[in-house]
């Protein structure tokens, strides 16, 4: 029971999480349309997965950075110079993730594309 409990706290957290924010819905849709588009073209197992871990990767990042941006609102609710540094690295990070995220899934759909 108390296992069952767990999952369904944690099921509530990725809800609470997952639709907080717009980016995070968007970034879901274009991870279902990569994800369809590894299954349409019959992607190999690695190549798969890469995509996969690619989608995941910058989902996990932007739901960590929805959590930090609550955590440092709760600490320091009036607006400082040291909450806008964080909040922009944070984003920064995010961006990272998408921008290898993009090249990963270029030279994975590049020869697919490109016939």
């Amino acid at each position: 029971m108390r296992l069952l409990r767990k999952f369904r706290r944690a099921g509530v957290g990725l809800k609470e999480v997952f639709w907080a924010e717009l980016s995070i819905k968007i970034e879901i849709l274009i991870g279902f349309l990569v994800l369809g588009a590894a299954y349409y073209f019959k992607l190999p197992k690695l190549e798969f997965l890469m995509a996969l871990g690619m989608v995941f990767m910058v989902i996990i990042l932007e739901a960590l950075n929805t959590i930090l941006e609550a955590v440092i609102d709760l600490a320091e609710p009036r607006y400082h110079e040291i909450v806008r540094r964080l909040k922009d690295a944070l984003a920064a990070l995010v961006l990272l993730a998408v921008l290898l995220a993009a090249v990963v899934g270029l030279v994975i759909f590049w020869p697919y594309l490109n016939k």
